[in-house]
């Protein structure tokens, strides 16, 4: 069994990167079997969303295909089928953020409170079920902050070079904040949803580059090794692909190539899902660092111990 990983130590970027890391390996089985029993409820509605997208694209390219006098009325049921699927799968993925980000936030918060690998994933439940309300109000302040993120966005586009290395550092830095914010609303019992704003701000400002830099490198890492995962799916569709030119074989006449998009779409979905979840086990372990660099909270209660003991 591996031994507990202290969050809350004073380490450097590095140090950071490794402990994370060392956690994730006493910890991945739990926190697979998590993701798997809070999110199957989504599967289908994401496989049923995919399903209605890929159909009415069939569709529209059948009805554009047809001279009869209902082909107009038919492109539009089709174009009807695909927007429905497209919000359904938006909302979908939203309302999964949200729960990965409150349930990877819960688990990290009891892993240090009780110092023990595998917390059981009901428990990290209860504890997210808890905050989901506020976490709701959170994502409702978000929408309007990433508002204004975009109109920073769309000015800085316009600054030649300087203007697009700015745009990476602000995105990074507001995703931490988002990130951090939700993990402080989620761990400390008594706090609010503007005051973990507050507090996420003053801690991402403390150390903003380390903050920044362990998002990214560690995001990256995360987003490759799964991505890796998706490899056979996409040589797969490649060869599918290739098929289809070499045979005249269009998308409408092949009930395998739209059985295969449906899937590979929907494995894409839940990839991004699990990134989610892993991306706020990051910011998590970057949160106890920040507060321990600022409030130093660890360092003075072994302080203490040692007093007691003497």
């Amino acid at each position: 069994m591996r031994k507990y990983i202290e969050p809350r130590l004073r380490r450097d970027f590095g140090g950071i990167i490794s402990a994370y890391f060392d956690f994730l390996k006493g910890n991945f089985k739990e926190i697979i079997n998590m993701f798997v029993g809070y999110n199957g409820f989504f599967v289908i509605f994401i496989l049923i969303s995919v399903y209605l997208m890929i159909t009415g694209i069939v569709a529209i390219a059948i009805a554009q295909n047809s001279y009869s006098i209902g082909g107009s009325n038919a492109e539009e049921s089709a174009a009807m089928i695909t927007g429905i699927g497209v919000i359904l799968l938006i909302l979908v993925l939203l309302i999964a953020t949200l729960l990965n980000y409150t349930l990877s936030s819960a688990y990290v918060s009891l892993y240090e409170e009780r110092k023990v690998n595998n917390i059981p994933r009901k428990d990290a439940w209860e504890k997210a079920k808890r905050h989901l309300g506020g976490i709701f109000l959170v994502a409702l302040v978000a929408v309007g902050l990433y508002i204004v993120y975009i109109i920073v966005q769309v000015i800085l586009a316009f600054i030649p070079f300087l203007g697009s290395i700015l745009s990476i550092f602000i995105g990074l830095g507001f995703n931490a904040w988002i990130s951090l914010t939700i993990f402080s609303y989620v761990h400390n019992e008594d706090s609010t949803v503007f005051g973990a704003f507050g507090e996420a701000w003053d801690l991402l400002f403390s150390n903003f580059w380390k903050a920044i830099g362990v998002n990214f490198v560690l995001g990256l890492i995360i987003q490759i090794a799964l991505m890796a995962l998706n490899l056979l799916p996409a040589i797969l569709v490649g060869v599918y692909i290739f098929h289809t030119v070499e045979s005249g074989t269009s998308l409408d006449e092949s009930v395998f190539g739209q059985i295969l998009l449906v899937v590979v779409i929907s494995l894409f979905c839940l990839m991004l899902m699990f990134i989610q979840l892993l991306s706020q086990t990051i910011n998590a372990f970057v949160y106890f660092n920040l507060h321990e660099f600022k409030h130093n909270t660890f360092l003075r209660s072994r302080i203490e111990k040692i007093g007691e003991n003497i």
